[in-house]
């Protein structure tokens, strides 16, 4: 539990692109450290272990990172995303 597949997908699309990189010998891979940090999106303040029950949800994983509170926020946003992007296009 715990696992977020936002950030799962970000750190896997970077090193798949890398991956790509390095076999094709198109474009020079990172050669350097990688670090991700996402600290702030943490809660501000310490939440109480309520905030973090699991319920059988798919969004277990993120309530036991975020809190229901937040959770809850993040269900009620209306957006719509398009990708646009593909590998090569740099």
């Amino acid at each position: 539990s715990g696992q977020l597949s936002p950030m799962m997908a970000v750190v896997g699309s970077i090193a798949a692109q890398e991956a790509l990189k390095a076999c094709s010998g198109k474009f020079m891979p990172i050669k350097q450290f990688f670090m991700f940090d996402a600290l702030e999106a943490l809660p501000d303040e310490e939440l109480p272990m309520s905030e973090y029950e699991q319920t059988g949800s798919r969004y277990d994983a993120q309530v036991a990172v975020f809190g229901k509170s937040i959770q809850q926020k993040i269900e009620s946003l209306k957006y719509f995303l398009v990708g646009a992007g593909a590998i090569g296009c740099e």
